[in-house]
């Protein structure tokens, strides 16, 4: 008697099972670099789909205050249509004296409380989001010396269905629900959430105190999958740091079913892998933070890709560009290389 397939979760594990993507990297040349570079930036493109149109930031600072030697705001600006985004922007309070610094995007993952942890919001429930994940890292960044920007990403914090006026979605997870609606609307809710990240590097390069020629990006877990896909798309990104999120789709999302609609361009695996994806960010500095008890992403994966990732910047010639911070612990933003990093990279 044949065998029968009953299992839809199985299914998709053998279709898997022996499967490649069309353009996964092989190459050992700059030569090969570059040609698979340019073949699969068109198709990461392809996967991104449609973008909004611009419109004006309306830039609006909603509070200032000056803190423990950092000067903090809330703004709200526009980024397309019916979109207005929510951010912590933090710098050294001496950025007053005229002085163009280095800025870094840091965007946070999921979680309800969205940017407050990242920018070191000081209400209890953050501050323990925060210490659980040494997740404060927009805080921390701004005392090293940098201007950062943490805005509220779809469908979280201030954006999400669980903030005061908003109606719950019970028992569904609001990135799968929401991502449907983009798909069903013929766009993906990652690309959207990408456009206002590049529209972060827009606003900030229009700051007096910015530089805008050294502006990195940062983030934890689904935020990291946000950084990875920033930085392929933007190349103003000079310098990113992906922090507990860099894996398979084999082994992460299908394997064992740890994502969600923010994390992923529909169609991508048909093309290439994470690896593959930061093989655009490449020769651009790149740091790879992860725990080596991570399990959310299991950890076998996490060093695979790291190796098939140095492979790609070792064909490109630049092999200092890419650094590995692997950490004795879980799912968490480490640190141990990130601020010395992005000083290198960025030059502040």
């Amino acid at each position: 008697m044949a065998h029968r397939y009953t299992s839809t979760r199985q299914f998709f594990l053998d279709l898997i099972r022996d499967y490649e993507p069309e353009l996964t990297f092989r190459g050992t040349t700059r030569e090969e670099f570059d040609s698979w570079q340019a073949a699969f930036r068109q198709r990461f493109l392809e996967c991104l789909g449609p973008l909004p149109p611009a419109v004006p930031f309306e830039t609006e600072v909603l509070w200032r205050i000056e803190e423990d030697g950092l000067i903090k705001e809330k703004i709200l600006f526009d980024t397309a249509p019916f979109t207005t985004v929510p951010a912590i922007l933090l710098r050294p309070a001496d950025t007053e004296q005229g002085r163009r610094r280095a800025a870094i995007v840091c965007i946070h993952g999921h979680g309800p409380h969205g940017k407050d942890p990242v920018a070191g919001a000081r209400y209890p429930e953050a501050q323990q989001n925060a210490s659980y994940y040494n997740y404060n890292y927009g805080e921390q960044m701004a005392r090293q010396g940098f201007v950062t920007i943490c805005p509220d990403m779809r469908p979280f914090g201030e954006r999400s269905d669980h903030f005061p006026g908003e109606r719950p979605i019970p028992g569904r997870d609001p990135c799968n629900v929401h991502f449907l609606k983009g798909a069903l609307l013929g766009f993906n809710l990652l690309a959207y959430n990408l456009w206002d990240l590049m529209k972060c590097v827009d606003l900030l390069q229009e700051m007096p105190f910015v530089d805008p020629e050294r502006i990195g990006a940062m983030g934890l877990s689904g935020g990291s999958a946000h950084v990875m896909h920033f930085a392929a798309l933007d190349t103003r990104i000079r310098a990113t740091d992906i922090i507990c999120a860099l894996n398979s789709y084999r082994a992460w999302a299908i394997g064992i079913d740890n994502f969600c609609g923010t994390q992923f361009l529909p169609g991508m695996f048909r093309y290439g892998d994470h690896a593959e994806i930061c093989g655009l960010i490449c020769p651009r500095p790149l740091l790879v933070e992860s725990g080596g008890f991570d399990y959310g992403f299991p950890p076998d994966a996490t060093a695979q890709a790291q190796a098939r990732v140095a492979q790609i910047y070792q064909a490109a010639g630049v092999p200092a560009h890419f650094e590995i911070d692997m950490g004795y612990g879980g799912h968490q933003y480490y640190g141990n290389k990130a601020i010395e990093f992005f000083h290198k990279h960025l030059g502040d």
